[in-house]
């Protein structure tokens, strides 16, 4: 990236802030009081205003169309001068949106004249944030990628979501200049005297993008399509669960495919959405991470990136099987059962499901004795590779099962006949989420994870009235996560509908669901 880029990206940053400033005061407008509507400067056309008139009336109206029209320099002289009109505090939050402006151009000069004209008993609260994030600002435009990272806030209180978001972006851009975050406090160097006092009263930056509240969800789902129908059911479930929580909490879907989620993740976040959920599709996610640099508002996405693709704004959420063949090899251990046959289809999704059931059950000490590919061909073939696995897995104490219902109804019959002592622990995909109990009576005994939401529902008799209940639960438990994100990333724990959720240090959302089985053709919970 270019310093030139990187400018850009902050004057569209900057941008936002200056709809902040205008806007932040819609119940008590402090820059109303000197100005009466007539005497306000209507918006400038081209360059031929006259700039002695500017100078005459100075308001922040006029330098945020002079910054809006890319008179920069101009726009910082106005914020100042208009300043001077004010009362404090406004007064000094109008001169570090002066400073602010001066220094996303590089303005040493301008920038540090600007600060020390701010009282240091007035550095406090966000105040004391946004003195310290734009002299990271001016660091960072200077390419001093390092005193940018010193100088950032860490702590987010007393900080708004817009102030907030710029600072990670800040931190963002540092990092990737090559910067690198300090061990402990430094006095950053360069700093003249007078400002470094101030700048040692304030922490530095966080890792990760974390709204303190969240009111305004916008969500990232496709109306049409291969998944039109699921994002419907996703969506009915944030709603169900937005109506639950005692704050307001509004939601909005955004339409949104590959081609245009960049547009309508901008679109959320210049509307003042809180947090981002979506996408879903895989696709649309690359195409958000591609542009990680413009991700400001955090981002609950339903589906799962690449390991080398991460944003300090994204969390990632889903119906991870992984996570189920991780607690599966976690239960089995425990009981001692440290002997596996792993039985997964010849897929991309049985390779995942098999690599981290045995990745997990070796690391708690277990020992995979067999683990077969079943092909996904025809009935025969498939029982006929189960047989033969069956005969060769001589010392086995248990069964990984990877499977779909119509396979597992037919597999579980075959293992009982040929090894009924041997246990079989598989994952949700055996149940479809529909009662069929005399289909499913083939299951009885299997041992699965299950997502809580379908027990609860079958035990109040409301499971057939949703056609993807997992995904129903998803969105649920999407808006929760996304409500809880602060105490999640404090190592507290959820109790959602999708299983006991917890928050990994690279962000992913991380599931335990419920043990369950299968007696008389019906799922049931299991004490574990």
């Amino acid at each position: 990236m270019t310093i030139q880029d990187l400018r850009y990206s902050l004057s569209i940053s900057l941008i936002s802030g200056l709809f902040l400033l205008q806007g932040c005061s819609l119940n008590s407008n402090p820059f109303s009081a000197t100005h009466s509507p007539a005497s306000r400067p209507t918006m400038l056309q081209g360059q031929n205003q006259s700039f002695g008139q500017a100078k005459a009336q100075p308001t922040v109206e006029l330098a945020n169309q002079l910054f809006k029209q890319g008179r920069k320099p101009e726009a910082a002289a106005i914020y100042y001068r208009a300043a001077l009109t004010l009362p404090p505090p406004q007064r000094e939050r109008v001169i570090l949106q002066a400073a602010e402006v001066t220094a996303s151009l590089g303005d040493e000069r301008s920038t540090k004249h600007y600060l020390q004209q701010i009282p240091r008993q007035a550095l406090v609260g966000e105040t004391q944030a946004r003195y310290r994030y734009t002299l990271a600002l001016l660091a960072l435009q200077n390419e001093q990628a390092n005193q940018a990272l010193r100088l950032l806030p860490l702590h987010a209180t007393n900080m708004t979501a817009g102030l907030r978001n710029k600072v990670l972006l800040v931190r963002q851009r540092a990092l990737e200049m090559g910067g690198s975050l300090p061990n402990e406090r430094q006095t950053p160097q360069g700093i003249p005297p007078e400002l470094q006092a101030a700048v040692q009263q304030t922490p530095n930056a966080p890792t990760s993008i974390v709204p303190q509240t969240v009111e305004n969800l916008a969500v990232l789902l496709p109306d049409s399509g291969a998944l039109g129908a699921v994002s419907k059911e996703i969506y009915r479930g944030m709603q169900e669960m937005g109506s639950q929580f005692g704050t307001v909490t509004t939601s909005k879907n955004y339409p949104t495919t590959p081609a245009n989620v960049l547009a309508q993740y901008q679109q959320a976040a210049n509307e003042g959405a809180d947090l981002i959920i979506g996408p879903l599709d895989k696709e649309a996610l690359e195409v958000l991470l591609a542009h990680r640099q413009a991700l400001t508002v955090p981002v609950l996405s339903l589906n799962y990136a690449s390991e080398s693709q991460t944003s300090p704004a994204l969390y990632q959420f889903g119906l991870s099987p992984e996570d189920e063949a991780r607690q599966i090899a976690m239960v089995t251990s425990h009981r001692g059962l440290r002997q596996a046959l792993v039985l997964v289809p010849d897929s991309q999704w049985g390779s995942r499901l098999a690599e981290a059931f045995i990745k997990a059950y070796q690391a708690a000490g277990g020992q995979v004795v067999s683990q077969v590919a079943y092909p996904n061909s025809t009935t025969q073939t498939y029982l006929s590779t189960l047989q033969t696995a069956l005969a060769n897995s001589s010392g086995a104490q248990m069964v990984f099962l990877g499977a779909s219902p119509t396979q597992a109804r037919l597999m579980k019959p075959l293992i009982q006949a040929q090894a009924p002592d041997l246990p079989v622990y598989a994952t949700s995909h055996i149940f479809s989420g529909r009662i069929e109990k005399n289909k499913d009576i083939d299951l009885d005994g299997i041992i699965y994870t299950e997502v809580p939401f379908i027990l609860q529902s079958l035990q109040q008799g409301s499971l057939e009235q949703l056609k993807y209940p997992r995904l129903y639960a998803l969105g649920m438990d999407a808006v929760a996560v996304a409500k809880n994100l602060p105490q999640l990333t404090q190592n507290q724990r959820l109790q959602g509908r999708t299983g006991e959720i917890s928050l990994t240090a690279n962000r992913m959302i991380q599931r335990r669901l419920t043990m369950a089985t299968f007696k008389n053709g019906l799922p049931m919970p299991l004490e574990e």
